[in-house]
């Protein structure tokens, strides 16, 4: 049911979920969900608590086998965080929906499953800079980089599509080339060494 509910308020947004047609689609009890969750706003935070909460507990789990050292670790995050969210769409789809303008709803999603993220990173990101193997701190620009740049084409794969650019979620060899190809793009551009110039005609 937690499930569903995710999909449904990914694709429709939260007004636009209708907890009557939910049931319905389900095939229970209209009054099943009311009686359960008492209202459609309590259903919204109980639908990302199971969906969020999946994925921040895989995506910690998985730091205990990434790599060591700093920058292979920091590309292994990323690669594993598109990995997870190519599995599972509708958390980015529900962060497109509610980061467009302020509320309760965006502050819970930050509050919550956002900031321990951009924490972690933030940290690891620092270390790299101190380092002189990055060449920005911003935590911001790499979320973006990583959720709705990486993320793009499975937040939105109907544009995806357009583009001819559609990546199966159900395919982990081709959300892997993806995760590998976005990661390889982003840290080129973070990385220290800018693109190399032509160098100058000396003078005779």
């Amino acid at each position: 049911m937690l499930g569903a509910a995710l999909d449904e308020f990914a694709e429709n947004g939260f007004a636009g979920t209708s907890v009557r047609k939910l049931a319905r689609d389900l095939g229970v009890s209209h009054n099943l969900i009311p009686q359960r969750f008492g209202s459609k706003e309590r259903l919204w935070y109980a639908a990302v608590d199971h969906g969020f909460g999946a994925l921040a507990k895989d995506l910690f789990a998985d730091l205990e086998t990434l790599p060591t050292e700093d920058v292979a670790r920091m590309r292994a995050m990323v690669v594993r965080f598109v990995e997870l969210n190519a599995t599972r769409p509708a958390l980015l789809q529900i962060i497109s929906q509610e980061a467009t303008t302020p509320g309760a709803r965006l502050d819970y999603l930050y509050d919550r499953y956002i900031d321990p993220v951009r924490a972690l990173s933030q940290t690891a990101l620092d270390a790299l800079h101190r380092r002189g193997l990055v060449r920005t701190r911003s935590v911001s620009l790499m979320y973006f980089l990583m959720t709705h740049g990486a993320g793009g084409p499975l937040a939105l794969p109907a544009l995806a599509a357009r583009f001819g650019a559609r990546v199966d979620p159900n395919d982990p060899e081709a959300v892997h080339r993806h995760a590998l190809e976005a990661v390889d793009i982003i840290f080129e551009g973070v990385g220290l060494d800018p693109p190399s110039k032509p160098a100058k005609p000396r003078p005779d």
